[in-house]
């Protein structure tokens, strides 16, 4: 098998800006692209409504995020 362009088609929509974005996971990849950056938290398996998994955030807002969390040193936004 060979291995998934990095033009492969998107497999999510991000839920903070809806960007459509590939996840490496869901497309098939061995990795995605977000296991290269810092965890900021798990994504549930279910949402508190119990409807599907939580979707991950894109690459920009996932940086984002991460930049915020990381200025203020506690490892979670604000």
């Amino acid at each position: 098998m060979s291995e998934a362009p990095a033009t492969a088609a998107a497999t999510n929509v991000c839920p903070q800006c809806g960007a459509q974005f590939r996840c490496g996971m869901e497309g098939g990849d061995k990795e995605c692209w977000c296991a290269s950056l810092p965890a900021l938290m798990p994504v549930p398996a279910t949402s508190d409504a119990g409807s599907p998994a939580a979707s991950c955030l894109c690459p920009v807002c996932l940086k984002l995020r991460l930049g915020i969390a990381m200025d203020h040193g506690t490892g979670s936004p604000g």
